[in-house]
């Protein structure tokens, strides 16, 4: 079961949480990615453990940002390799997802280059899908859609959960969508003098609450404000 990470800070800075986040890697090992973004975005992977991989701490400490999204592998489909580690990236987004999903209705959705899939994964193709609908739509009512759309597809399809992590670089999108199983997320937020958004699969410390099944978060990066709603 893969574990998801993001944060938005203002000022920028560096997530500590980021350092705990690797302990969740004794199980979940099957490698590991960090998305920010710095004069542009920055994207290293690994499909090495976070737990002995020495570049994890290195690219942690460059990650100053003010929107982080990071990644744990548990392969469940799509062999070990750097195409198939999560974040995904197109263009201006970057996506993280941990979940299951049957991609053969999404495949048939997907029109022009958004067909070209690299990897192996259903998260990638998740992720097309997901990027198609809000380049459509808007990025609010893209999302919506698209996880209406898949909502009707998993009542009859082996789906365990969309909860993804999901960025064009302005806003973080959050969601907790789980139709089998006990995936989650849990966010902290701090209002200090580093205002913060921190999303996580498991707490990492105190303070955490966790989303309700259905809740789409997105987090304005430039101020940190929340809008929530629920996606049935």
């Amino acid at each position: 079961m893969c574990k998801l990470f993001g944060a938005v800070m203002l000022p920028p800075g560096i997530p500590e949480e980021l350092h705990d986040f690797k302990y969740l890697a004794l199980r979940d090992k099957d490698g590991w990615g960090i998305a920010w973004y710095n004069r542009g975005l920055r994207l290293v992977k690994s499909t090495n453990s976070a737990v002995t991989d020495s570049r994890y701490i290195a690219t942690v400490n460059r990650a100053n940002s003010n929107l982080v999204i990071a990644h744990l592998r548990a392969m469940t489909r799509g062999n070990k390799r750097e195409v198939n580690t999560h974040p995904f990236s197109l263009d201006r987004y970057v996506f993280a997802h941990n979940g299951t999903v049957d991609i053969a209705p999404l495949t048939d959705y997907l029109k022009g280059n958004y067909r070209h899939i690299r990897g192996t994964t259903d998260s990638e193709v998740l992720f097309n899908f997901l990027v198609q609908n809000m380049e459509r739509w808007g990025q609010y009512m893209g999302l919506r859609k698209a996880v209406k759309e898949i909502s009707r597809v998993a009542t009859e399809k082996k789906v365990t959960s969309v909860n993804f992590l999901l960025t064009d670089g302005s806003y973080l999108y959050a969601l907790k969508k789980v139709y089998r199983g006990r995936n989650s997320l849990f966010y902290r937020i701090d209002s200090g003098f580093r205002k913060s958004f921190v999303i996580a699969s498991k707490p990492l410390g105190g303070g955490w609450t966790e989303m309700e099944n259905g809740q789409l978060v997105a987090v304005d990066a430039s101020d940190g404000s929340i809008i929530r709603t629920k996606i049935l």
